[in-house]
């Protein structure tokens, strides 16, 4: 079926110079009548033979227009974008003047240069050509602006949390709850260390420290960071007695020495 999305581009299609090539290499890869098809920046660089600058731009290109669209949610086998070809949709080829008059024991036209939308996982030897031959390595990643875009803000959100040991889950809400935001990029041990810190001081202590360092509205601060500031609550100096404590302590001293002195009366 994909001659009869590559016939309509041929015959249809508006796009020009390497946008044209873009859609073709694309339309040639839809196993059916759907005109969905996955590609890679590789692939739509090695068939189009252009410079992988110009077939970035020639896929956005495509896609301010009509005839190129995005299938949200789906991805390759290794992760290429899915496209759509909304108005190659229902299009059928005209067929050649030697195909239609001949009689009913001609068969079906063979195209051996034919792509097929195969998933990776048969035999790695077989002819080459025109397979479907997935493109591997980091050269596979995405080759539009919207896929770029995308797949950068999942590395940004990944980026700024990670997974908590259970033990801090306490600390993390509070925080949030006080509008104090932390990105949680630590590792097991430095968490451990946040765990330690909370065992010896308690989570409102490591709180109120954070609030006195924190602006509301500003960009949250990495967990390294507060990591370092509520250790300093390890190096506060220890609280010096009050006078209770001062007198109960001199007591202390002369209930001692008087127990002492008796003792020494009754053992002459």
């Amino acid at each position: 079926m994909s001659l009869d999305a590559m016939d309509w581009v041929w015959t249809r299609s508006t796009a020009k110079g390497t946008a044209r090539m873009v859609l073709l290499a694309i339309a040639d890869k839809c196993p059916d009548d759907a005109c969905t098809a996955y590609a890679g920046t590789t692939m739509l660089v090695q068939r189009t033979n252009a410079a992988r600058s110009s077939v970035v731009a020639a896929v956005d290109k495509l896609l301010d227009g009509d005839e190129l669209r995005v299938v949200e949610g789906s991805k390759g086998p290794r992760g290429e974008t899915v496209y759509h070809l909304p108005r190659a949709v229902g299009h059928v080829r005209s067929a050649p003047d030697d195909v239609r008059f001949r009689g009913p024991e001609s068969g079906p036209v063979q195209n051996p240069d034919r792509s097929e939308n195969r998933t990776p996982g048969g035999p790695k030897t077989g002819p080459e050509g025109y397979g479907n031959q997935t493109p591997t390595g980091p050269e596979s990643g995405p080759q539009n602006a919207y896929e770029r875009k995308h797949q950068a803000e999942q590395r940004q959100s990944r980026a700024t949390r990670s997974t908590l040991i259970p033990e801090l889950g306490p600390l993390d809400g509070a925080l949030a709850t006080a509008g104090i935001p932390v990105r949680w990029s630590l590792g097991l041990g430095e968490q451990r260390d946040v765990w330690r810190l909370v065992q010896a001081h308690g989570v409102e202590a490591l709180v109120s420290r954070a609030a006195t360092r924190t602006t509301p509205g500003a960009e949250p601060k990495s967990a390294r960071y507060w990591l370092r500031v509520w250790g300093d609550l390890d190096r506060a100096p220890a609280a010096r007695p009050g006078p209770a404590t001062a007198a109960a302590h001199t007591d202390n001293l002369a209930a001692g020495l008087a127990l002492l002195h008796a003792q020494k009366e009754g053992n002459p």
